[in-house]
């Protein structure tokens, strides 16, 4: 009598981790067509040309790096564009002289995605919140968070990447930039 329920037990226990193994066992591919629509949709993305722009490619840089924007962004009376806080709200203002100079100047839609970008990451490292002032490693952060997110959002480093940053340095490059070359 006992010996029936032991192999019974064992059965069950055979069975279960079979399923078990089943279950952990199997391998999920990624196919490159569900690797591409994770993507942020940069074609959907506007050239920074208004605040609106802005918001749109703000929100496609959130959008990139899963999290939750809370930015305002305004025309302002500043040397490109910066990165402030002002009445606990976490501003992004530009300077609509200098984004145009930047569009013309880049023809390219990373331009404005990578300037909108270091400015979020100044917010996003806490550069704001602790006021600290701008120098080379600070601006080289915030660039990095700016290279990381162009690459999540489908730009190569060479076509894109790249390209925006030499752009930048060599025609509009700010004290801090031309400091680090």
């Amino acid at each position: 009598m006992k010996k029936p329920a032991i192999l019974t037990i064992i059965f069950i226990l055979l069975v279960t981790v079979s399923q078990a193994q089943n279950l952990t066992d199997k391998k999920q591919v990624i196919t490159e067509s569900v690797a591409v629509s994770a993507v942020t949709n940069t074609v959907d993305l506007p050239f920074f040309a208004s605040s609106s722009d802005a918001e749109k490619i703000v929100a496609g840089i959130m959008n990139a790096v899963g999290l939750e924007g809370n930015f305002k962004i305004k025309v302002a009376n500043v040397p490109n564009v910066e990165a402030t806080v002002k009445h606990h709200e976490r501003y992004i203002l530009y300077n609509p002289e200098f984004v145009t100079q930047v569009n013309s100047v880049t023809k390219n839609k990373w331009a404005s995605i990578f300037i909108l970008a270091h400015e979020v990451g100044h917010h996003l490292e806490g550069h704001t919140i602790a006021d600290i002032k701008s120098s080379p490693g600070i601006e080289l952060q915030a660039d990095q968070f700016a290279g990381f997110v162009l690459c999540k959002m489908g730009a190569t480093l060479k076509a894109e990447a790249q390209m925006t940053g030499l752009s930048l340095n060599s025609n509009t490059a700010s004290q801090t930039i031309a400091a680090q070359n």
